[in-house]
């Protein structure tokens, strides 16, 4: 029965010639390993086909959920994050073993009559490859994804007459967002894909015409058919490439990803694939009005030349003509490894780059931490900019920290400090400090005109018992006040009036002399009316100078108000939440996180 269905099959389709074609054709010289080399590359190919499909149905091209579905697969998708870094790692293997096939076959000199075609087929065939690499590491829609789009979309911008419109079309207008992705996903996941595969089937059907490029020394000896050694090897270059590209997945879980994409974070290290890190260099050595020469004289000046190296033999003896085609090519790759070490090399000794380099660190892992407690329904770059920990401190590094301290650090952590250390503000153990030495510089102690906390402490007549007890009734009653209460309300609390610390605090005299009545102003202290709560600094950062607040300082030891022009709703809002602790904290592995104190840093 089977063999009456594999007879019908082969009368409509032929199977049997094809196959005996292929598996009976004649190898001149017998089986070589080197051949193997462009099974490899299909093999590689392959693999990102097949994993490029699997991540379809799971990956989403906008701006608001590229990153979170691709960190869906690495983070939450059974076996995700094999598909994923089978499809990172195997983009890199096939970039690598076209090079070398490319080397091979100029080499071994396959690039001579009657094989022009099927070279230059080749080259195309390499560009191919490395424009599928270069639209697929911007889909994630990370931080480099974002950054290293920007530099690209420079480049194109940069070459004459056409690079603005070159520029539009790819990139969807001048800002990066929905457009951009779509294009990009729309060349990587369908335009590229087809022409590589219609260019590779046509090179492999020349491939078959022309057949292999026999080494001389094997060309006297006998002919072998294609099945079983030498399918035997290609068999296994295809398993090798496979087993080292699963290795590196397991190795490093994965591919990467980096912290969402943010756009007003100029200060990351951005740099793109390390095979196109060579270019990136380059481009350095050609600034300002010679960037076009980086950009589009070279670049196409070597694809002249590649296209050329089989017309060499035309107008030159050929030993003479092989010599300068591989002399040129190794020149290539000699000159790309040269630059990409120069590259890495400064990165290694820039202590900028290895700041920022940490910096881009921490916000991934943050990112991580806050996307597995769900993405906001905006979008994935919300979760940095709405954390406390990340944003808010980042906030208080740039307005702050010129004249407060944080955790005994200020900004660039040589600047004198002019105010009150802001770790710990509106707690317990903060205030407690204060009542016990509001000298220390981690206070008032460097604010002339607040002496009058000083003076108080050294009169006073409270118990250091009474001082927690001051202390403590702050905690549960003043710090958590509703910002809907009134005074008047606030006072009626039950318990309240009872607390031995309210008692300490109006015992003749020692609190309200100065801080008079509560949600009253006073000529000589803040109102401590709500002091500590959200609503309390807020007000003393958008009006200090206010009657209830810091009013009655001189100009000049007044701190600064800052508007809606300087601190927009949401910089306003992480910023008090992060002083006040009101944060996801970091897991323990990560407590650098947290601990690290929020110095303003210099962009590199």
């Amino acid at each position: 029965m089977f063999n009456r269905l594999k007879d019908w099959f082969d009368g409509r389709t032929g199977y049997r010639a094809l196959t005996r074609h292929v598996l009976d054709g004649p190898i001149p010289g017998g089986a070589r390993w080197h051949y193997s080399l462009g099974s490899a590359v299909a093999t590689a190919f392959l693999l990102q086909l097949v994993t490029g499909l699997l991540m379809v149905f799971t990956y989403v091209p906008s701006a608001e959920m590229a990153w979170g579905s691709v960190y869906f697969m690495q983070k939450q998708m059974t076996l995700g994050w094999v598909v994923q870094g089978l499809h990172h790692f195997g983009s890199e293997a096939t970039v690598v073993l076209t090079g070398v096939h490319l080397v091979q076959v100029l080499l071994a000199g396959a690039y001579r009559a009657p094989r022009e075609v099927n070279w230059w087929v080749g080259v195309v065939l390499l560009g191919l490859i490395l424009a599928l690499s270069a639209t697929g590491y911007q889909l994630p829609w990370d931080q480099k994804a974002y950054w290293s789009t920007k530099i690209a979309a420079g480049f194109a911008g940069g070459v004459p007459l056409i690079g603005p419109a070159v520029r539009q079309v790819a990139f969807g207008g001048v800002v990066f967002g929905n457009q951009t992705l779509t294009r990009f996903f729309a060349l990587h996941a369908a335009i590229l894909p087809g022409l590589v595969v219609l260019v590779l089937v046509f090179h492999i059907i020349l491939f078959q015409r022309s057949g292999v490029t026999t080494p001389r020394k094997a060309r006297e000896g006998p002919a072998a058919a294609y099945w079983p050694e030498q399918s035997f090897r290609d068999a296994l270059a295809g398993f090798s490439v496979l087993a080292i590209v699963s290795t590196l997945v397991i190795v490093f879980h994965g591919g990467p990803l980096d912290a969402p994409a943010d756009p007003s974070s100029a200060d990351y290290p951005a740099r793109p694939e390390w095979y196109f890190l060579w270019l990136f260099q380059m481009l350095k050595h050609f600034p300002g009005d010679r960037e076009y020469i980086g950009t589009l004289i070279i670049p196409m000046s070597i694809m002249a030349v590649m296209c050329a190296i089989p017309l060499f033999d035309r107008i030159l003896p050929s030993r003479l003509a092989h010599f300068l085609a591989c002399g040129f090519v190794f020149a290539l790759f000699g000159g790309a490894g040269y630059l990409t070490y120069e590259a890495l090399d400064y990165d290694a000794r820039s202590p900028l780059f290895r700041q920022a380099r940490a910096q881009a660190d921490e916000a991934r892992e943050r990112a991580f931490q806050l996307a597995a407690r769900g993405i906001p329904p905006e979008g994935s770059s919300y979760l940095l900019s709405r954390d406390p920990l990340f944003h808010g401190r980042d906030v208080l590094s740039r307005k702050c920290l010129s004249c407060h301290y944080y955790d005994g650090k200020g900004q660039g952590g040589d600047t004198p400090q002019t105010a009150s250390d802001l770790k710990g503000f509106g707690t317990q153990e903060w205030l407690r400090g204060l009542l016990e030495n509001p000298r220390s510089p981690s206070y008032f102690g460097k604010v002339k005109q607040c002496g009058g906390m000083a003076r108080w402490r050294k009169n006073t007549k409270l118990t250091a018992k009474e001082l927690d007890d001051v202390a403590e009734f702050f905690a549960k009653f003043v710090i958590n006040t509703p910002s809907d209460m009134t005074p008047e309300e606030w006072e009626q609390q039950k318990g309240l009036q009872e607390h031995p610390g309210y008692v300490a605090f109006n015992k003749e005299g020692e609190c309200v002399s100065c801080h008079s009545e509560w949600g009253t102003s006073n000529q000589e202290a803040p109102s401590l009316f709500g002091w500590g709560s959200t609503q309390w600094i807020t007000r003393t950062i958008q009006k200090p100078g206010a009657l209830d607040k810091y009013g009655y300082l001189e100009g000049k030891d007044q701190m600064p108000a800052f508007t809606s022009d300087q601190l927009t709703d949401n910089d306003l809002t992480t910023l008090v939440r992060f002083v006040k602790g009101e944060f996801l904290p970091p897991p323990p592995s990560h407590s650098s996180v947290e601990s690290r104190s929020p110095v303003a840093t210099t962009k590199p």
